[in-house]
């Protein structure tokens, strides 16, 4: 199969590309880390592929509308 074909049938199966994809699963795997305490971005950025902070903080801050910290605050019970 053709990337073309490939990448045309995973978009019409589940609305995005295979890069879209995996950038969605990787961005909720940061939020899971964030909200069971994680609180370094650079041990989530590991965790979730490519490694430097630009990525997660980028793709989260457009997914959320809230920096990381923001997201951590957030998602923190109140105690």
């Amino acid at each position: 199969m053709s990337p073309v074909t490939l990448h045309g049938r995973f978009r019409a199966r589940l609305g995005t590309t295979p890069r879209g994809r995996l950038t969605e699963r990787r961005i909720t795997l940061a939020c899971r880390m964030m909200e069971h305490g994680e609180e370094r971005l650079d041990v989530v950025a590991r965790a979730g592929g490519p490694g430097t902070t630009t990525n997660p903080r980028t793709r989260l801050r457009r997914r959320t509308g809230l920096t990381p910290g923001g997201y951590r605050r957030r998602s923190t019970p109140t105690r």
